[in-house]
């Protein structure tokens, strides 16, 4: 059925597999959300998974454009390492980081 029997990161960096590690601690996923939030003119340290949504809450709230960028860079870049994750774990198919940020543009553009 294809069932998951490791708890290990689908990203390969050797750490447990949990909400917090995959968004975005693990190196992987960290240099993906780097990236985006570069794209987004933002600069500064990643945060936990919890302060990373509350950051965006209060940081792209409103109707400016910017905070659409915002938004949607953030909606696609989490579901952009959750298909990359499942696609790694039940495929075997392992994309580049700057794949995913790619794709991760192109769909903030398409939106756009």
């Amino acid at each position: 059925f294809g069932v998951v029997h490791s708890a290990d990161c689908a990203f390969l960096c050797g750490e447990t597999e949990t909400l917090q590690h995959l968004f975005f601690q693990c190196p992987f996923s960290a240099m993906v959300w780097r990236e985006v939030l570069l794209m987004c003119n933002i600069v500064r340290p990643i945060l936990p998974w919890a302060d990373e949504v509350l950051w965006m809450s209060t940081h792209a709230r409103g109707n400016a454009f910017h905070h659409t960028v915002r938004r949607l860079a953030f909606a696609a870049t989490i579901y952009h390492l959750w298909i990359d994750r499942n696609r790694r774990c039940f495929k075997n198919v392992f994309l580049p980081y700057q794949e995913i940020i790619r794709l991760v543009k192109q769909d903030v553009s398409g939106k756009l």
